[in-house]
């Protein structure tokens, strides 16, 4: 992972507004959690990992719903590891996916998130995703389209580029749903795969300008730029402007994911 990526999950909040935006501006219902969970299909006794866990909100959905086999959220960042620990009966413990701290054949199920495009060797990350799990277990990953929400990344990477931030070392997604699903066959073999195609969709500004300040770290503008008051007033102004020239009209932004399941070989 870059160092722009570490420092964009120093702190959770970015991410959680990314999460919320998504929960409230798209198109259709975005689900997926639900998802994962329709693909795991977990009885809620499963020792479970979930990988890159971010704010752990997904665990904690998992212990109000009553699962009570054993949590874990692995993470890279600090501040996503003590998240998880704040969720009762969740382990947050600090590793990278290349190299999870367990033993063979440790987890009923295993989750990745929104995150293996993070990771510097997908492949070898997925290595680890069925090294880690026992067999008969499942492993669920999930990843976004190509050129996720391509509206607002190049809103927020033309107006970096005006103060000559360049985009060398920005986020640049090294699987995606395009690409998972044979890179997961390459590891288990036969796989499940749900796609979901939608949209974010504003109906004014202010939102809007928060999703895409959500985005700055990822494209160069860290909290602690010097320049990032000006870069989010300049792209404010911006996104005023284009909701006074067109009146009634909605900014739209496609994306999607995919959730692709695998169950490990028990042979």
């Amino acid at each position: 992972m870059t160092s722009r990526i570490d420092a964009e999950y120093a702190d959770p909040t970015p991410l959680r507004v990314r999460i919320d935006t998504h929960e409230h501006y798209s198109e259709s219902a975005n689900h997926p959690t639900a998802d994962v969970l329709a693909a795991l299909e977990l009885s809620g006794t499963e020792h479970l990992a979930d990988i890159g866990c971010g704010d752990a909100r997904f665990l904690a959905e998992l212990v109000t719903a009553g699962h009570h086999g054993r949590l874990v959220g692995i993470d890279n960042s600090p501040a996503m590891v003590a998240a998880a620990d704040l969720v009762p009966g969740v382990l947050g413990v600090l590793a990278d996916a290349e190299r999870i701290p367990f033993d063979d054949n440790t987890f009923d199920a295993l989750t990745a998130r929104h995150m293996l495009y993070h990771v510097e060797d997908p492949r070898s990350a997925l290595d680890e995703f069925r090294r880690t799990t026992r067999p008969g277990g499942t492993v669920a990953v999930v990843v976004n389209h190509p050129n996720n929400c391509p509206r607002t990344v190049e809103l927020v990477t033309a107006h970096a580029d005006t103060y000559g931030i360049e985009q060398t070392e920005t986020f640049r997604a090294s699987v995606d749903s395009d690409s998972l699903p044979l890179l997961m066959s390459e590891v288990f073999g036969a796989v499940r795969v749900h796609r979901s195609d939608n949209a974010l969709v504003f109906d004014r500004a202010e939102p809007l300008v928060r999703f895409a300040e959500s985005l700055f770290g990822l494209y160069g503008v860290p909290a602690d730029h010097p320049e990032r008051d000006a870069i989010l007033d300049d792209l404010r102004d911006d996104v005023d402007d284009w909701f006074a020239a067109h009146p009634g009209e909605k900014w739209r932004d496609p994306k999607g994911y995919v959730v692709v399941a695998a169950r490990v070989d028990e042979g």
